[in-house]
């Protein structure tokens, strides 16, 4: 009898892994950052990632802040404020970038001199600065506020259109004392008078007239004025300023350039 070899054919059978410690994790997160504390801290939420248990926070220079599980994390600004803050998930890093807007005006003379005296600032996610004179003073717009360079009897000085006749304008703006730091102060150290000198340097609480108006909310804005010169000529002053304003996050006083 004869014997017969069957020959079949092989199929390779492919193997699916999972749960592989080389299966890669981490993604970018959607960040909703809220000034919280009067404005002084600053609360990030995020969105978590599958796969990552724990989160980093990190400074504009890539140091670790905090590590935490959740996905949520207040910073205070008496600890330190940033200019960027990143989100680390899984070894992917996401951005906020909590850089101040900055604008420059030159050749503001005193309201007792011809010329343009007053600086315009328009507040939003895309703010502006520019050097008006008294008749293109709007108090109307939204949005917007006003300040004069006023020589008051030999002190110059800034002022708020609410501290003069033009009135109240819908962001009216104070400001604080010579200063330094990157925290804008709390309330109760601004005023919508307030003197100045050559390389001074003076927060500015934005307070929003339309809603809000008396406290530090998330209606507000924060921000200073570098006074960059400052002469007096013809009895009066003129002066060129930087300005400065945390626009990232509404109602922040952090402004760290």
């Amino acid at each position: 009898m004869r014997k017969f070899l069957i020959l079949l054919p092989i199929f390779a059978v492919g193997v699916v892994a999972t749960g592989c410690e080389n299966t890669p994790v981490g993604g970018n997160v959607d960040i909703t950052a809220e000034a919280v504390n009067d404005g002084a801290d600053l609360k990030l939420t995020w969105t978590s990632v599958e796969g990552v248990s724990e989160y980093k926070i990190l400074d504009e220079n890539q140091n670790e802040i905090a590590t935490v599980n959740d996905t949520t994390y207040t910073l205070a600004g008496a600890d330190g404020v940033y200019a960027r803050i990143y989100i680390d998930a899984g070894g992917t890093k996401t951005e906020l970038d909590l850089t101040p807007f900055n604008g420059t005006v030159s050749d503001i003379v005193s309201h007792d001199l011809t010329g343009t005296s007053w600086v315009k600032i328009v507040f939003g996610n895309s703010p502006t600065v520019s050097a008006i004179q008294q008749s293109d003073v709007d108090v109307t717009a939204a949005n917007t506020g006003y300040f004069i360079l006023y020589n008051n009897s030999g002190t110059p000085e800034l002022r708020d259109a609410s501290a003069t006749s033009e009135g109240q304008a819908k962001m009216e703006l104070a400001f604080s004392d010579n200063s330094s730091g990157t925290l804008a102060p709390g309330t109760g150290n601004y005023n919508t008078a307030r003197g100045i000198a050559e390389n001074g340097f003076y927060f500015f609480w934005a307070d929003n007239t339309s809603a809000g108006y008396g406290s530090m909310d998330a209606n507000d804005y924060f921000g200073a004025v570098k006074v960059t010169s400052l002469s007096s000529s013809g009895g009066g002053y003129t002066a060129s300023f930087i300005i400065y304003i945390q626009h990232n996050v509404a109602g922040l006083r952090w402004l760290k350039m």
